[in-house]
């Protein structure tokens, strides 16, 4: 049982932000009603493949600043290089850059993007999503270190050092066919059982989502189902303080662990 309160509502996403894709980026926020969009937490990625910096593409910087939405750090690069199981499974390089970092080299890409952000959008970032969701022991602890507060995991969100139960419906699964086509079967039903449950989720949206005709046309469906069955748009801090309010009447050890 669900606390009162705790129940349809999804929080927009566009992840993989970087600089070249302010077509896709419009295109995304083009899905998302007015209120979606306004809400929409933009996860900026500061240098992309380690060789597109942000701070190069003047547009893209000038429409993240005037975006109401959240600008989450996503990441510096996104990728760990080449890797041929990556390759082999997703058709590109190994994007799970987070994923088995040790303190010093979490701390340093942690500073790098943080200082990135400061200096392009003039504000501090509030929130981290490691990239893939995939994030190394060490790295919470450098989250803290350049005064990172709050950051994402696949189920939820880790909000002032507690829990907040929200999974991430993710529609991107790379270049390959038979990984997309797989994940495509497992995500309907998931996706059915979210909408059957009323369970607040975060709506991932990467920018492959915006040129695929299918996955486009999916989202698209399921946009038009949560406004037909009343479902509400917040931003990430709106969930966090909503799951503050009503955590008190959830029933003990409700809310799982990241």
């Amino acid at each position: 049982m669900k606390p009162d309160g705790w129940s349809r509502f999804y929080i927009p996403e566009v992840h993989d932000v970087h600089p070249g894709m302010e077509a896709s980026l419009e295109g995304l926020l083009a899905l998302l009603s007015p209120a979606a969009r306004d809400r929409a937490a933009l996860l900026v990625v500061p240098n992309w493949q380690g060789r597109e910096p942000l701070e190069r593409d003047g547009a893209l910087v000038a429409r993240l600043r005037a975006h109401r939405g959240e600008k989450v750090l996503h990441g510096w690069t996104h990728s760990l290089g080449p890797e041929f199981w990556n390759w082999l499974v997703y058709g590109h390089d190994n994007r799970s850059e987070f994923a088995r970092l040790g303190g010093d080299e979490a701390l340093d890409r942690l500073r790098k993007g943080r200082a990135t952000l400061v200096e392009t959008l003039g504000a501090a970032p509030r929130w981290f999503c490691a990239p893939r969701w995939q994030q190394a022991p060490a790295v919470a602890a450098a989250l803290g270190r350049v005064g990172i507060a709050h950051h994402q995991t696949a189920r939820g969100l880790m909000h002032d050092g507690g829990f907040v139960p929200c999974p991430a419906l993710n529609f991107d699964e790379g270049e390959r066919r038979l990984k997309a086509a797989l994940a495509g079967l497992a995500r309907r039903p998931a996706t059915a059982r979210l909408l059957r449950t009323q369970t607040p989720f975060r709506l991932a949206l990467h920018p492959a989502d915006a040129v695929r005709p299918a996955i486009r046309a999916e989202i698209e469906t399921l946009l038009r189902r949560l406004d037909d069955d009343g479902w509400r748009p917040l931003g990430l801090g709106e969930a966090a303080a909503r799951w503050k309010c009503t955590r008190a009447s959830a029933a003990p050890g409700e809310a799982g662990p990241p």
